[in-house]
């Protein structure tokens, strides 16, 4: 898998990125007049902390570091009331038990999402090169933050990626630095690298117009990742 020269890529192309709307823009005076749920203000804080760590590698770190600077303003949030949305993946509750079982700096991050993730637009990938069988009933993703997500906002994106046990993700390549932690074990491909395995709590990063792939095997796949939006 080749880095992209000489283009530019298409959002299409990035398959973490199937909004099917145009993103609601947030007007820069309604930026920062509304208090996060403390579900969700925690659960930033605390993936935040894990992606700035000492451990982390820098790049990831540059990227997580510029996200959680822009979420020290609101964006639009959607209440947590109102009963779970349609959509959430039926496996997720066992991915969150095991990232619960994972250790103690994991259980409350466990629960902080168990309690967002009812709230989320949880969304079917469409699938690409060397996606496992039956790919678009084995995985989902949702915005956290971001556009179409509980807190509706247009300069940066949260999100979580879902897949059930023995799923790839198909190959694809993406328009932004994207900064990644993972809540479960997985096998990572960036680029011409070779595939490595990469345990609970495993912080890295991707390039723009590098490619990108992922796989679980033997427990579902729990991710969250993070991105600023291109300025339009």
């Amino acid at each position: 898998m080749a880095r992209a020269v000489g283009r530019p890529i298409k959002r299409g192309a990035d398959l973490l990125l199937n909004d099917e709307e145009k993103p609601a823009y947030i007007r820069l005076h309604d930026i920062g007049r509304e208090r996060r749920p403390r579900p969700l203000q925690e659960f930033l804080n605390d993936v935040g902390g894990l992606m700035l760590s000492a451990d982390a590698p820098a790049v990831a770190s540059f990227v997580a570091g510029k996200v959680l600077q822009r979420l020290l303003k609101t964006g639009k949030v959607r209440p947590l009331e109102g009963g779970p949305l349609p959509g959430a993946p039926e496996g997720l509750d066992d991915a969150i038990g095991h990232l619960a079982k994972s250790g103690r700096k994991y259980e409350a991050i466990a629960g902080q999402f168990r309690s967002l993730a009812d709230s989320l637009l949880w969304r079917r990938g469409r699938s690409g090169p060397f996606a496992s069988l039956n790919f678009g009933n084995t995985h989902s993703h949702a915005v956290v933050v971001g556009p179409g997500g509980m807190e509706e906002r247009a300069d940066l994106r949260v999100g979580v990626i879902y897949m059930d046990r023995y799923t790839r993700f198909p190959d694809h390549v993406q328009t932004q630095p994207r900064a990644f932690l993972l809540f479960s074990p997985a096998e990572i491909c960036l680029g011409d690298s070779q595939w490595f395995s990469a345990a609970t709590g495993t912080v890295f990063a991707n390039d723009a117009g590098q490619s990108f792939a992922i796989r679980c095997t033997a427990k579902p796949l729990l991710a969250v990742w993070c991105q600023v939006e291109p300025e339009t």
